[in-house]
């Protein structure tokens, strides 16, 4: 469940209530936590009353971003851009809070862009690499990949998990759809994907065309290292015989993430 009031968000997790807390746009936030199982009527007991909440602080400098995975007793596992640009899941227990652990370290050049607890003892996350989305099932407790799911090229535009839930949808949009709605089947030994819901358009037929994701300037390097002279215009006919090729830029908050 969560609360959000300018710039203060609150989630309740079970036993606990975490509050989250940024100052302006930048990807940056606080985090305290408050143990509701020391109250015997929870949050009711303090409706009317003016006592504050006993928030504890786990993190209180605005140095980096943290987002809530999962929760397991006292342990705490979060998706966090700190000491990492492209982001990586960490874990910490709130008996030891300066003892923090890398569960998934942040990756040499891809942008782990979101990570969601599912099935249980598994995780979802979603990267951004060479300005296209891959999607992998992990190990929730030890970070290892068990599953990297098929994805075309295009954007995924949202998963909607849940840690209870063996079933994870997925939306996706590209230069072909509109929209498609995946669901993914964690119940079985391979994850099984298919579409749930998808924005046809009239008259067209997305099978009939293909993305292909080709880097330009290496094959115009090439060119040149072998002496082949070819004009920028031949260039561009060579590369879109045939196929569909369009430009794609990075989001504006993830530039400086990938030029690190």
């Amino acid at each position: 469940m969560k609360f959000l009031e300018d710039d203060i968000i609150l989630y309740v997790i079970l036993q606990y209530l975490l509050l989250y807390i940024s100052e302006n746009c930048d990807p940056v936030n606080k985090v305290y936590y408050c143990d509701m199982s020391a109250f015997h009527d929870g949050l009711e007991g303090f409706k009317g009353g003016n006592a504050l909440l006993p928030f504890i602080k786990l993190i209180d400098d605005f140095d980096a971003q943290y987002q809530e995975i999962a929760n397991d007793d006292t342990v705490f596992t979060f998706l966090t851009n700190k000491d990492a640009p492209r982001y990586k899941v960490v874990r910490v227990d709130l008996k030891e809070p300066s003892s923090w652990i890398d569960v998934v370290p942040e990756s040499e050049k891809d942008v782990l862009e979101s990570a969601f607890a599912v099935n249980g003892d598994k995780m979802i996350v979603c990267y951004l690499s060479d300005v296209k989305y891959v999607i992998q099932i992990r190990d929730l407790k030890t970070g290892s990949l068990l599953h990297q799911l098929p994805t075309d090229i295009g954007s995924v535009t949202g998963i909607s998990a849940r840690r209870r839930d063996r079933t994870v949808f997925i939306g996706f949009t590209s230069f072909l759809t509109p929209g498609i709605i995946y669901q993914c089947n964690l119940d079985s030994e391979v994850p099984d994907m298919k579409i749930f819901r998808e924005i046809s358009v009239p008259g067209f037929n997305r099978s009939e065309f293909q993305v292909n994701q080709v880097a330009i300037f290496s094959v115009c390097l090439f060119l040149a290292l072998n002496s082949v002279l070819i004009s920028p215009l031949d260039q561009f006919k060579v590369f879109c015989r045939n196929s569909l090729f369009l430009f794609a830029g990075f989001p504006v908050g993830q530039r400086n993430n990938l030029n690190s």
